[in-house]
């Protein structure tokens, strides 16, 4: 930290904002970095204001620059903390900021003609353009909340002047029969920051589409990348694919409805999905609840086409372009009679392309069965998907990314600097503990294992009067341990859907109840419970990846580019999800807690999760909550 307040970048129009030492650290550090074109990578603990730096720092620099910022959140649902911490800068820093979400949340004349649940992103895109289109010729069927409104005074007003959430947006200008969707994209011109989901910005078109509606440029462009650990993951999925049964039978369905044509003398579009159904089905013959997936090869699938069909490979591969025709003039169709134009066959027939085309050195291609047989394309390397997205200055954000040097390499990113904020609570305020002879191993967990977890967890939390979650690696090794927990307790459930879910956590709030969730899911990474709200946290079970096909391939793919593989497909995911549960305790210098981690397994963590040895955890729990000084 700079010891003259003048010589700190964070006292160039924070204003009044009162910030802490290691704050204004962090600020200081971010900004000098982006002005010598180095990324900076902030690793700070949950509740020490990583928001308020990573925004203060963006903008700092962006008025510099002369660039625009742009802030990426992992979900639509986390967009409101940031949206909190924006309208309490915006009076002291003079930005003017927008909360953007796709046409699916908010074109109400979508929502008033479609209860599709499948769709997609393009297809609500033309739909869009269409009724536009008609709208401006003064024609049937256009979009009435299309109109003067999306550019007067009065919604930018509403827009720039203050900050809304997409919810209060979206039902404020619906009132008033205006587009909310086409409203901010004419109000982006004039935003100096801007908050989204990642996908409308990982994904290279819709990034496009950003863009021209913000008028700039990816070099413009200083991107807050929050919650930064799941950029990999995020970026590999924003690359792959799955071809599914029920999207083929489904896609058949389509065919029939649309009069079914040939697409080659004696070949209908349905006597092709029988085909690709068939192969599917071919392909996963001998899978057992033992062996429910496999890799095969990306030609393995054109094969068993050309063997049913009697085919050669380019008449498969001329009928998988007249696939995806037929589906283009489908979506035709439907948007002449004033609906979605999305066509089924048409996405199956871009998914087949692509497998036809994927890298084979930077893919692979997976067949399963489990509830139905399932094609994939699962790209291993994130970074091919992220090049364009590091054309711009990134600022990345989070509670766990150390080691750092796993997460640069999975990226891409190669110039940076790396920052790790510590002591910002008091290090007495948390007891981490570790209990021997214990693990989740597959292995070695079975029947008397489960019991050996759910006597360990009832000793620990049986009259224990301090509210306590329990974590495991997944729902399948909860469900085989809670019904050997001796105590009434509330469960988080794989199904839940995010109403159900936010009752669980309300009567998790008011009921003296452990709460039993997982590692990596909602529980451990999207909710705050301050205070007295949690103080005890068990984690049952170090969360390695299972060895599937998918993080093997990963494990010999970094092994190959890096060495090590193992650590980029099991070691960084455990250390992530461990760092995220345990962040929950502690977030703020007032609050106090335990985390008992119960499986031996947690040495291979060092040093980046640090725990002593118990020989009786709850007595030390109970020593350690008698003598703390609140």
């Amino acid at each position: 930290m700079k010891e003259s307040k003048r010589e700190s970048y964070a006292d160039e129009g924070y204003g009044s904002i009162s910030l802490k030492p290691y704050q204004i650290d962090a600020i200081d550090f971010a900004v000098s970095s982006l002005l010598k074109n180095v990324t900076p990578i902030i690793e700070s603990p949950t509740g020490s204001g990583k928001t308020i730096i990573s925004i203060i720092s963006s903008i700092i620099y962006a008025k510099k620059a002369g660039k625009k910022v742009l802030y990426l959140t992992r979900t639509n649902s986390q967009q409101d903390q940031i949206l909190k911490e924006l309208r309490i800068l915006s009076s002291a820093m003079d930005f003017k900021a927008l909360a953007f979400q796709g046409r699916v949340n908010l074109c109400p004349l979508y929502m008033e003609l479609e209860n599709e649940p499948e769709f997609s992103t393009e297809s609500l895109s033309k739909m869009c353009s269409s009724r536009k289109k008609r709208t401006k010729e003064k024609k049937e069927g256009g979009c009435y909340y299309y109109n003067s409104g999306i550019s007067s005074d009065d919604t930018r007003e509403f827009l720039l002047e203050s900050i809304h959430s997409s919810a209060d947006i979206f039902e404020t200008l619906r009132a008033r029969k205006i587009c909310p969707y086409e409203s901010l994209k004419f109000a982006m011109r004039d935003a100096d920051l801007v908050v989204m989901p990642y996908a409308y910005f990982v994904n290279s078109n819709m990034a496009i589409t950003t863009i021209y509606n913000w008028r700039t440029s990816r070099e413009n462009l200083v991107i807050i990348i929050d919650e930064a650990h799941n950029l990999p993951d995020i970026a590999r999925e924003s690359n792959s694919i799955e071809i599914t049964m029920n999207m083929i039978n489904i896609s058949e369905k389509e065919a029939v409805d649309f009069g079914d044509p040939e697409l080659q003398p004696s070949a209908h579009v349905s006597d092709f999905m029988e085909t690709i159904r068939v192969s599917l089905i071919e392909m996963a013959r001998n899978l057992d609840e033992s062996q429910n997936e496999k890799r095969i090869m990306f030609r393995d699938i054109f094969d068993e086409m050309c063997i049913y069909m009697k085919k050669k490979p380019e008449e498969i591969e001329y009928m998988i372009d007249a696939l995806t025709a037929f589906g283009l003039q489908i979506e035709g169709q439907k948007e002449n009679l004033g609906k979605v134009p999305m066509s089924h066959l048409r996405i199956l027939g871009e998914k087949l392309k692509f497998l036809r085309y994927a890298e084979f050195d930077r893919f692979i291609c997976i067949v399963s069965k489990e509830k139905e047989e399932k094609l994939e394309a699962y790209c291993l390397d994130p970074s091919i998907v992220l090049e364009h997205l590091f054309k711009s200055a990134t600022i990345h954000v989070s509670a766990t990314l150390d080691p750092v040097w796993l997460y640069t390499n999975m990226t891409g990113i190669e110039n940076y600097d790396f920052k790790s904020i510590k002591g910002v609570f008091p290090d007495s305020n948390l007891l981490t503990l570790s209990q021997e002879g214990l693990t989740t191993k597959y292995s070695e967990f079975g029947n008397e294992m489960a019991e050996d977890y759910g006597k360990a967890i009832t000793e620990i939390l049986s009259g224990l009067e301090k509210k306590a979650i329990v974590f495991f690696p997944s729902f399948n090794t909860m469900q085989y341990i809670e019904s050997r927990t001796k105590l009434p307790h509330l469960s988080e459930t794989r199904s839940m859907n995010q109403r159900d879910f936010d009752r669980l956590i309300a009567i998790y709030r008011e009921e003296k109840l452990p709460l039993f969730g997982v590692m990596g899911g909602r529980l451990s990474e999207g909710i705050n419970l301050p205070g007295s709200l949690l103080e005890v946290e068990i984690i049952a079970g170090i969360p390695f990846p299972k060895p599937t096909i998918k993080q093997r391939a990963l494990s010999s793919y970094y092994d190959m580019l890096f060495g090590s593989g193992w650590q980029y497909a099991f070691l960084f995911p455990a250390i992530i999800k461990i760092k995220q549960a345990m962040g929950r305790v502690i977030r703020s210098v007032d609050d106090i807690g335990v985390v008992v981690v119960l499986d031996g397994r947690i040495k291979m963590l060092e040093p980046y999760v640090k725990t002593s040895a118990s020989s009786d955890v709850r007595s030390d729990i109970d020593s350690f909550f008698k003598n703390a000084i609140k």
